[in-house]
């Protein structure tokens, strides 16, 4: 009797311990996969905020031209002044203050200037034909042209991309490129032409 109440316990130990082992591990292996679970759904989650957070890019700032009166400030002739070049033709600029103050600066420095005499046939990438003018065609005493100017308001693409197929196709002639600040320069006390 007191063999069998032992042998007894003891296989109730050994059921009881079978059964409850298997619950248990498979309690945990369910937890564990639903950790795993979340912990992809918060990664996967947080992937995709930080993804939508690196869309979120504030917009380009957008420089805005500058006004011409914040520009340089020309101390122009008056719109009624009368310019001479070098044929003895008298020339007036009223519509345009740069083109005084270039003129100006041709005269005082003795050179000799014509107006916009004649155009350069320019040919674009499709074969197309434009006609480019600079300003004013400075001649030296040979009657030879040494310096083509383009009086400009501001630099831009199109006159960049004009004055790139200009020195492509004409690599022969030297020209210059004068902005509000380059003739405020000339025109200053220190200002000195280089040809």
């Amino acid at each position: 009797m007191r063999r069998a109440a032992t042998s007894g316990g003891a296989r109730g130990d050994d059921t009881s311990g079978a059964s409850s082992g298997p619950r248990t591990g498979s309690s945990g292996t369910s937890r564990a996969a639903r950790g795993r679970s979340e912990g992809q759904a918060r990664s996967s989650g947080n992937a995709g905020g930080a993804a939508r957070t690196g869309d979120r890019r504030p917009p380009p700032k957008v420089r805005k031209a500058l006004p011409e009166l914040k520009r340089v400030q020309l101390d122009a002739p008056a719109p009624d002044t009368v310019f001479v070049d070098r044929d003895g033709e008298s020339l007036t600029f009223p519509d345009s203050n740069l083109k005084r103050v270039a003129a100006r600066v041709l005269t005082e420095k003795r050179k000799a200037w014509r107006y916009r005499p004649f155009s350069f046939p320019l040919f674009t990438d499709k074969g197309h034909e434009q006609t480019f003018h600079f300003d004013f065609y400075v001649y030296d005493y040979e009657d030879s042209v040494i310096r083509l100017i383009l009086v400009i308001p501001f630099e831009s693409r199109e006159v960049w991309d004009r004055v790139g197929r200009f020195k492509r196709q004409y690599p022969m002639y030297a020209y210059e490129l004068w902005t509000p600040e380059k003739l405020a320069f000339l025109d200053g006390p220190r200002g000195r032409l280089e040809f």
